[in-house]
């Protein structure tokens, strides 16, 4: 019996694939790059997410890091996708207080799908700072303030990926 599969499981497959392929060559930490972009994908989905948000998990750096650009990803993965994946790109500044305080307004404005992309991003990196140890936790933890403050909405498909945050950097709100 043959497998038949569904384009929405090929579309995800396809992400998975180009994004390992764009990302070969870089680490993170001393880990092939691989390893970010499944974490992140891996607490998107613990969290019950699919469809375009797991896709945009495994494209969230490639604007950022790679080659990959931006109309590119809307050919092969729609506007949604590249819309989300654009916004959670860091935008450029002289420092990176400077880009965050240029990009958060672009991930607030491109709504919950795009705030829950950053949250798994920035969870699977204090997560993998606090097995690996280094100072990272601790810059989260100064940087909170300000990124609760521009990406919080009340209500959303985010809310669970923000409680998981504040337990992790033990913030007392």
């Amino acid at each position: 019996m043959a497998l038949t599969m569904i384009p929405h499981e090929k579309l995800l497959q396809e992400a998975e694939m180009i994004a390992l392929l764009v990302h070969k060559e870089q680490t993170y930490d001393t880990f092939p790059y691989e390893k970010h972009l499944r974490d992140v994908v891996d607490i998107l989905k613990r969290y019950g997410f699919e469809g375009v948000i797991i896709i945009a998990g495994w494209l969230h750096d490639s604007i950022e890091d790679t080659t990959l650009t931006y109309n590119k990803i809307k050919d092969l993965f729609g506007k949604e996708v590249a819309e989300i994946v654009f916004a959670v790109t860091d935008e450029l500044g002289r420092n990176r207080k400077e880009r965050k305080e240029k990009t958060y307004p672009k991930i607030k404005a491109c709504g919950e799908k795009a705030i829950a992309v950053k949250l798994a991003d920035r969870i699977a990196n204090i997560e993998h700072g606090m097995r690996m140890g280094g100072d990272m936790l601790d810059m989260y933890r100064k940087e909170f303030a300000d990124f609760y403050k521009n990406l919080h909405v009340e209500n959303t498909i985010a809310d669970p990926l923000w409680k998981h945050l504040i337990d992790i950097l033990e913030i007392n709100k």
